[in-house]
């Protein structure tokens, strides 16, 4: 029996992130991959899928949003589409297949394809679902430059990000929007719950970044028990977010670039790159 996309609860990255992880879990399957025929512009039709995904497609676990032809003689690529999240696997003879394919001359197959068929966030949309939750943790003034910034109050490179990031918003050059998430640990939702319902969010996060242990990768602030319903739905909101603005894993930043353009970036960017998006932004 072939089993959904799931999403992990922890891993880490090479680039400075704490990952989810975005993996098919395939089971066996049999017969010809019939969706070959399928135009790349086509949404395959439940029947003409692999068998191994069929069934979670049927219980609406997953969607798949196209199919397309690639370099490589019978094998079809699948764009799979999960709580926002995308991911391509390939098919041949009714075997899935995950992972990066290189042509014979190194070029990196699989990332063009990820730029033709994966759909484009729309990160302004994202930005005003944020505001719209009125759980935002502002750091700095409203009129210095602003990122979005997914964080699990238990990711220490979210925590690295808020080091680096605070001696610029300390000379109010600099302002953060803070979406917590919950998923690295079992403390990650209580933490996240304790500052978004402290009477001074902001004051609660600072603390949870002051008393950061970082052997053991743990925010300082009192982890909640029993979180409220209505917090843990802007958790779960701020997760299908990251996860629509194509954040893997935490720190997520979603921000305007010198030209006015919505992008994100995954990842601890470092003192040098805020350096320079806040010289780009006052140009």
């Amino acid at each position: 029996m072939s089993q959904p996309i799931s999403i992990a609860r922890r891993g880490y990255g090479l680039l400075g992130t704490c990952l989810v992880t975005f993996a098919l879990l395939a089971g066996p399957s049999a017969g010809a991959l019939a969706a070959d025929n399928a135009s790349s512009t086509d949404k395959p039709a439940v029947a003409d899928l692999p068998k191994a995904l069929q069934q979670s497609v049927k219980s609406g676990q997953l969607e798949v949003v196209r199919s397309f032809k690639t370099d490589v003689p019978g094998l079809t690529g699948y764009v799979l589409s999960q709580s926002g999240q995308h991911q391509i696997v390939y098919s041949e003879n009714g075997y899935l297949i995950v992972g990066r394919i290189v042509s014979p001359d190194g070029k990196n197959l699989s990332a063009a394809y990820t730029e033709k068929y994966v759909p484009k966030p729309d990160l302004a949309k994202i930005a005003q679902q944020l505001e719209a939750t009125g759980h935002l943790v502002q750091q700095g003034p409203d009129k210095a430059p602003k990122i979005y910034v997914f964080a699990d109050p238990n990711c220490i490179y979210c925590h690295k990000f808020s080091d680096q990031a605070a001696p610029l918003v300390k000379n109010n050059k600099l302002q953060l929007q803070w979406a917590m998430v919950g998923f690295l640990k079992d403390t990650s939702a209580g933490r996240a719950a304790a500052i978004l319902t402290a009477d001074d969010p902001a004051k609660a996060f600072a603390k949870n970044e002051a008393g950061f242990d970082e052997a053991s990768e743990s925010g300082g602030i009192k982890p909640i028990e029993d979180i409220d319903a209505d917090i843990q739905n802007v958790l779960d909101a701020h997760a299908k977010q990251m996860a629509a603005a194509g954040g893997s894993g935490t720190p997520t930043l979603v921000y305007k670039d010198a030209q006015g353009k919505w992008q994100s970036k995954v990842g601890a960017p470092g003192r040098d790159w805020l350096n320079s998006f806040i010289e780009s932004a006052q140009k």
